[in-house]
């Protein structure tokens, strides 16, 4: 860690820390694994990084506890990770628990187009597509509650759209508050 991520990491960690894996970078399967903060202009910030061959709760543990032995317990607001839970639970075993654990949207919305694969009739996947985007993007709680809760029933009542309702049922409205 340079002498600018550490400063970084100090002055912005506190606010907000972003975790991700990229997987598949060449032919030996090394993954690398960053950490990233937030500056005031919401600009991304990559303050470490972590290269190596295995993907688990283990490799974790030994690259948040370096940055902990570097800069000090970082104690965070906000937690923002790929929906791996390894990325949190580590966190929070090196560094404690988090107040706000939030999804990336770019992995959320990703996760949702490999699925929506399951909607066969093309213009019902494009409606399903365009409500998720709406869902996703309501500020106000009541306005979402209710755009969850008729998104859900629609899709779960819908032969054409029943499979991908019981896959987002089971892996994103249990949770809508990530």
């Amino acid at each position: 860690m340079t002498d600018f991520q550490k400063e970084m990491i100090t002055k912005y960690g506190k606010d907000k820390i972003c975790t991700d894996g990229t997987h598949g970078l060449n032919s030996y399967d090394f993954n690398l694994y960053s950490v990233l903060v937030v500056d005031e202009h919401k600009n991304g910030i990559p303050v470490a990084f972590c290269f190596s061959n295995r993907s688990s709760e283990d490799v974790f543990k030994i690259y948040f506890s370096a940055i902990k032995n570097t800069v000090g317990k970082i104690e965070t607001t906000t937690f923002m990770t790929n929906d791996a839970p390894a990325f949190y639970n580590v966190w929070s075993y090196v560094m404690g628990t988090v107040k706000n654990v939030l999804l990336c949207a770019w992995h959320v919305t990703r996760n949702w187009h490999q699925n929506l694969n399951k909607i066969k009739n093309l213009e019902k996947r494009k409606i399903v597509n365009k409500t998720l985007k709406a869902v996703k993007e309501e500020l106000c709680l009541e306005t979402f509650s209710n755009l969850m809760k008729q998104f859900i029933e629609d899709v779960l009542n819908d032969t054409d759209t029943s499979e991908f309702g019981k896959y987002f049922q089971q892996n994103y409205a249990q949770r809508p508050e990530k």
